[in-house]
């Protein structure tokens, strides 16, 4: 487990440094920090790669243990409202509880750790508050996990406040 987690934290430095130094970005920002809440509660740091293409990388709390997931997104603009951008995309996750912390509901009694991983998919939208660096979003991430107690989780949705450094 702990050569998969130092394994995840090195393709995530790979790509967060390679995408500082891309000179194709057009946007005014590259990065973005905030929070998310809804069906889950935590943290959010967002990197764009290119004009439209960003990496997120969510941490977040849910059934009393903890998720990490890993999305890249395309953003589209919606032409006819200024600021207003959807997104789509996909990724991975994983996730952990501990032994009589955690509350996941594919569980009667937790008596023993679990782990969660599986691949994402994600369609959001995002708005730029007065052309502030400011942005609040929205979006549904269904999850499909390869571990057998857990399968679909179809109800992860959220909304976002983010601030472009």
């Amino acid at each position: 487990m702990r050569f998969t987690l130092l394994a995840a934290f090195a393709a995530l430095t790979l790509v967060f440094s390679s995408a500082l130094e891309s000179k194709a970005q057009m946007r005014d920002y590259n990065t973005m920090v905030g929070i998310t809440a809804g069906t889950n509660i935590g943290g959010t740091v967002k990197q764009f790669i290119s004009d439209q293409g960003a990496v997120d990388l969510l941490v977040y709390r849910r059934w009393k243990g903890w998720v990490a997931a890993v999305l890249y997104e395309h953003h589209m603009d919606i032409r006819e409202v200024r600021g207003l951008e959807w997104y789509f995309g996909g990724g991975a996750h994983y996730g952990m509880w501990k032994d009589g912390k955690g509350e996941p509901p594919w569980v009667d009694k937790i008596d023993q750790d679990y782990n969660a991983y599986g691949i994402d998919a994600v369609i959001g939208l995002e708005y730029n508050i007065n052309r502030s660096s400011f942005y609040v979003g929205l979006y549904w991430k269904p999850a499909y996990n390869f571990t057998d107690f857990t399968k679909l989780w179809e109800d992860e949705a959220a909304f976002t406040l983010r601030y472009a450094l």
